[in-house]
């Protein structure tokens, strides 16, 4: 209780910590408000989607919904259509607005991050309810042919394949690191289970896989793991590169369900009066899920505990809002940090995303660098560095194998000294000086190494040791961290 919560604009004046049931994202992962994604398109590909009031009603931020399984355009959907048809649309529709909803039904209070950016939707489960992988293809497939005709920057899939195989046998791999290839930041939630395997996409080398944190709902700085799946890939490579909150997070009831309808009726019962409320309930009834023993009541307190606990149970926070857990929302709030970031420069690149997004995360102390990557994305130390920096692209990605050597990059705005230092060296930190270059970049260029297997790191002001952000390979280097790893297949002769 005696933690200081900021104003959130002018209609929420936080007085307490019991005026929220749920903290707002943008509040709680520390958002910088000036970025709103403007002029940025993402592109969710999940289960189905609602044209939500959070994305249209200010205005219709939606380019285009489409139903993949069907070839056809899904603008017309209805929630109302059974409880197939609801399950369908709920996922897409709550990880789109977690995203980029503006919170419409909320007077603005339960808005995404990315609340100005444009949408693409894509649902790819088919009319038996089920998520294939040809549908998925067909929608990576749709993507690659369309991006540049609604401008789409990043891609969200918050499920994965069924399959669990090299990125270089599936086909939802290879698209997806096509659409990288492309400029397409393509960003996937890795799944709810920690001793589960990283499906496709979340296996693919340059896909940010993205894992999971419980803050329990507290804006300190003290937040624990969730168990999102984590671990070594079929390829050897260590995921997830990243972790954002996956649980306690405001999201849309889908409008015109019966969860819906039962959410508006039992606050409207938490706002009628004592003598009013035992003739309320009753007529609520049908609307309202409670034991026939709270409907035969006359006692005000029995019944108003039990409106009360049927709220906390359904996790509904408002008529219209509940609060939902997974990775399946860690990944659109990445999302709409990256939009934040495009919108600041949109110039950058993936391979400068990807380099801002982990030099900023922190890693949670006490917890094991394997379940959270480079760590916790930090919204608004990435838009500073991005904001910052002039131009955050370079030539080639770090290490990059050429004929006769091998050359490595490390991106720093304030070291004064830089050094690399691996197995090849037996980590001498004092030998491997990189130069530095233009924005912050710096660079080494070593001759190339024998065949074999190498680790290394960058070790900077002699006080600070860090992976190479650029490089999917990694491995824990028992202190807590990652070495970087350096294959060279063949020895490459002149």
């Amino acid at each position: 209780q005696q933690r200081l919560l900021p104003e959130i604009g002018p209609y929420f004046p936080v007085k307490s910590a019991d005026d929220f049931v749920i903290l707002p994202t943008p509040l709680r992962v520390d958002a910088d408000a000036r970025f709103t994604g403007k002029g940025v398109t993402i592109c969710f590909i999940d289960s189905g989607f609602y044209p939500h009031p959070d994305l249209t009603g200010y205005r219709n931020r939606i380019k285009a919904i489409l139903d993949i399984p069907n070839n056809r355009s899904a603008s017309q959907v209805s929630p109302t259509g059974g409880d197939l048809e609801g399950a369908r649309l709920w996922h897409g529709t709550m990880t789109s607005v977690v995203c980029a909803g503006d919170g419409y039904l909320s007077t603005g209070l339960y808005k995404g991050i990315a609340s100005g950016a444009d949408l693409v939707l894509l649902s790819v489960m088919n009319d038996e309810g089920h998520i294939t992988t040809d549908n998925i293809v067909k929608a990576l497939q749709w993507v690659i042919a369309n991006h540049k005709k609604y401008g789409i920057r990043i891609v969200n899939m918050s499920f994965g394949d069924d399959a669990v195989v090299s990125y270089k046998q599936s086909e939802v791999d290879q698209l997806a690191e096509q659409l990288i290839e492309t400029g397409i930041v393509v960003v996937a939630a890795v799944g709810n289970d920690e001793h589960g395997a990283i499906k496709p996409p979340a296996n693919s080398p340059h896909v940010i896989a993205v894992g999971g944190i419980d803050d329990s709902n507290d804006l300190t700085d003290a937040a624990g793991l969730y168990h999102s799946a984590y671990g070594l890939t079929v390829d050897g490579l260590m995921k997830p590169e990243l972790c954002a909150h996956a649980i306690w997070i405001a999201a849309p009831i889908l409008p015109g369900t019966k969860e819906q309808r039962e959410a508006a009726a039992l606050y409207d019962l938490v706002n009628t009066t004592d003598d009013k409320l035992v003739t309320a309930v009753r007529k609520m009834s049908k609307d309202v899920n409670l034991d026939f023993a709270v409907y035969a009541s006359n006692g005000v307190t029995f019944i108003r505990e039990a409106v009360i606990s049927r709220i906390q149970t359904c996790k509904y926070i408002s008529p219209h809002y509940m609060h939902v857990d997974g990775t399946s929302f860690a990944a659109p709030i990445v999302c709409s940090l990256i939009a934040q970031m495009i919108e600041a420069n949109p110039a950058l690149s993936v391979q400068s995303i990807r380099e801002v997004l982990f030099s900023t995360a922190k890693r949670l102390d006490d917890f094991p660098a394997v379940r959270q990557g480079f760590g916790l994305v930090r919204p608004r130390k990435a838009l500073l560095k991005v904001l910052k920096r002039e131009t955050l692209t370079k030539s080639n990605s770090s290490p990059f194998v050429k004929k006769d050597s091998i050359e490595f990059y490390m991106q720093s705005d304030c070291a004064s000294q830089i050094t690399l230092a691996g197995s090849f060296n037996q980590w001498a930190a004092d030998v491997l000086l990189l130069e530095p270059g233009k924005n912050g970049l710096w660079k080494i260029e070593i001759p190339m190494l024998p065949a074999g297997r190498y680790s290394y790191k960058f070790f900077i002001d002699d006080k600070k040791w860090m992976e190479d952000v650029d490089n999917p390979y990694r491995e824990p280097d028992g202190f807590s961290g990652f070495n970087s790893l350096l294959i060279i297949e063949h020895e490459i002769k002149n």
